[in-house]
């Protein structure tokens, strides 16, 4: 119990996931919070404007939280004048031995130490953030009743919709007709998945580069080409890898060490990447908006991904491509043009989404004992592993606030 990050100190103290029955202070004072507080992200405590009840009488101020209360003198607050407001020193071990600490003025501020406080199942997740391989909660979601789990993993993939739609309109342009502005943005959103994270921005200049050409005059001729012998997308693609500094001898506005190519296989390197979108992206330029309001979605999206001129994409990257840019996008033009057909089918697409996870997260979630079935196959769990459970960020996830509050 000695072990505790600091922001789920926080989130405990922040929500009031404690027993407030029986709490006292380290000298036997009653105490009941009747407000928090509000987190101070300058100088001085932690918590302003806090509202304690200890001993019958109601207490207006400043809240301060350490994991031990003798972090009050290492710190120097006994020294410190903006300290001398807080009425509650909240810790989660006592190691003053009932003592209390002193404020820069000489008056006494009371201490209440947390851990008798807290659920056996709070103990547990505390002592397992601090496992070097496993995912905190593993040994605990087993234990988690099967609708409960359910809806946990609805509530990921729910977020995770919502997370994708703010990211495409990230990428909507601005005074543009709509109709060119949404292929617009389905365009930068292809560059953009085909970079993965470590090169989405220089693909996304490069997909501003060839959106800049292809409404230039000069696309006519290319089109000619492209018609008589099908030169015209190869000549825009090498036109864009020298505008990149991906071809040999290339004066572009990037160099190559602008890319970043470790750690990648050489079907994911953006010298391959870069033709694969230029040729997508014309593909589905060339279908109208009307295509997408009366035709299927994924017999549509099956038609742009027969490349003729550079290999096309693998399967999961065509089914990551389509679940997180083009499913989202065909939402949100369905919403703007009020037809409910189309945002039907694209909720319907991205809950049928199938895809196959990598064996390490799988792994990973299996060895945490979460239970088998079609979630693990979905987009979701894997945004939920890369930026919430390798970073340990339990605070924020829906099954750390079902056993908080459990």
């Amino acid at each position: 119990m000695d072990i505790i990050r600091e922001d789920f100190f926080h989130f405990l103290w922040q929500n009031l996931h404690f027993s407030q029955n029986g709490l006292r202070t380290t000298c036997g004072e009653p105490v009941y919070v009747l407000h928090p507080g509000y987190r101070n992200e300058g100088d001085g405590a932690d918590y302003r404007f806090s509202r304690i009840l200890m001993g019958g009488i109601r207490f207006c101020g400043d809240v301060e939280l350490h994991k031990m209360a003798s972090e009050w003198y290492r710190h120097g607050h006994h020294r410190d004048s903006r300290y001398e407001r807080v009425i509650l020193h909240v810790v989660v071990r006592d190691d003053l031995y009932k003592r209390k600490v002193l404020a820069s003025d000489g008056h006494q501020i009371p201490t209440v130490e947390l851990r008798s406080s807290l659920p056996a199942s709070l103990s547990r997740l505390w002592r397992a953030w601090h496992r070097p391989v496993e995912l905190p909660c593993s040994g605990l979601v087993s234990e988690l009743p099967e609708p409960g789990f359910r809806a946990i993993m609805n509530q990921w993939d729910r977020s995770y919709f919502r997370h994708r739609l703010k990211k495409m309109l990230e990428l909507y342009p601005d005074a543009v007709p709509m109709s060119a502005a949404w292929k617009h943005m389905v365009v930068r959103g292809f560059f953009q998945g085909l970079g993965y994270h470590k090169n989405q921005e220089p693909m996304l200049r490069m997909a501003d580069h060839f959106l800049e050409w292809y409404a230039s005059p000069e696309m006519d001729s290319l089109a000619e080409a492209h018609q008589s012998d099908g030169s015209g997308i190869r000549q825009m693609a090498q036109r864009l890898l020298a505008e990149a500094g991906l071809a040999a001898g290339s004066t572009g506005t990037m160099q190559r060490l602008q890319w970043d190519f470790s750690a990648s296989r050489p079907a994911n390197r953006p010298g391959t990447r870069l033709p694969q979108a230029v040729e997508l992206s014309i593909r589905l330029l060339h279908h109208p908006v009307t295509a997408w309001l009366n035709e299927p979605a994924d017999a549509l999206w099956k038609e742009i991904c027969r490349l003729e001129e550079y290999s096309v994409p693998g399967e999961q990257r065509r089914k990551t491509l389509f679940h997180n840019i083009l499913v989202p996008s065909l939402y949100l033009l369905g919403r703007w043009l009020h037809d409910r057909h189309l945002v039907r089918q694209a909720v319907r697409h991205w809950k049928r989404q199938r895809v196959t996870l990598p064996e390490n997260v799988k792994k990973t979630f299996e060895n945490g004992g979460f239970p088998h079935g079609e979630h693990t196959n979905r987009l979701a769990i894997l945004h939920q592993f890369k930026y919430y459970c390798r970073e340990k960020r339990c605070c924020d996830c829906r099954i750390m606030k079902y056993f908080v509050r459990a």
